[in-house]
């Protein structure tokens, strides 16, 4: 195969490959992948000597390809949701929507994280509740429980929200 995976970025091969590279494939994986515009920048100086201008015409139209692909709504909640950067590469035309989703995404993502904390806090005060006999520490626990279970509760709410907008 001509590409090799080199992170999350495809790479040509070597130098003899890049005359049977598919370059309007190769812009197409970049912009799928919503790598930054300098990224051609990188293919060309691994190819120097054998560069051929006609290339740079067909990775700019695969990487505009596959920016149709990156640049959707829906793929930019869950790019925001995984925690993956945006390197602001989609076009003006569409930009708006996708950051929308791309922030519902990050809000999602940093409740989801916080009901991971909640959930771990849940636990420990659940198992120290099982371990003490003292019956004021277990009133306190009980205190600490019960706003630890609110507080997630609230957070499934707004996650709800998020989501419904």
């Amino acid at each position: 195969m001509l590409f090799t995976a080199c992170g999350s970025n495809p790479v040509v091969a070597d130098k003899p490959a890049c005359a049977q590279a598919d370059w309007y494939e190769l812009g197409r994986l970049d912009g799928a992948q919503g790598s930054p515009a300098d990224r051609f920048t990188q293919h060309q100086k691994e190819c120097a000597k054998n560069f051929n201008a006609e290339w740079e015409t067909m990775y700019n139209n695969g990487r505009n390809a596959g920016l149709v692909e990156y640049c959707d709504p829906k793929n930019a909640y869950e790019l925001g949701r995984m925690g993956v950067t945006y390197y602001y590469v989609c076009p003006s035309t569409v930009e708006p929507q996708f950051l929308t989703g791309y922030r519902k995404g990050q809000q999602t993502r940093d409740i989801e994280l916080q009901n991971q904390k909640l959930d771990e806090k849940i636990d420990q005060v659940t198992q120290k509740l099982t371990q003490t006999t003292s019956s004021n520490e277990v009133d306190e626990l009980k205190v600490q429980l019960e706003e630890l279970k609110q507080t997630r509760a609230k957070n499934e709410q707004e996650l709800s929200k998020i989501i419904s907008k």
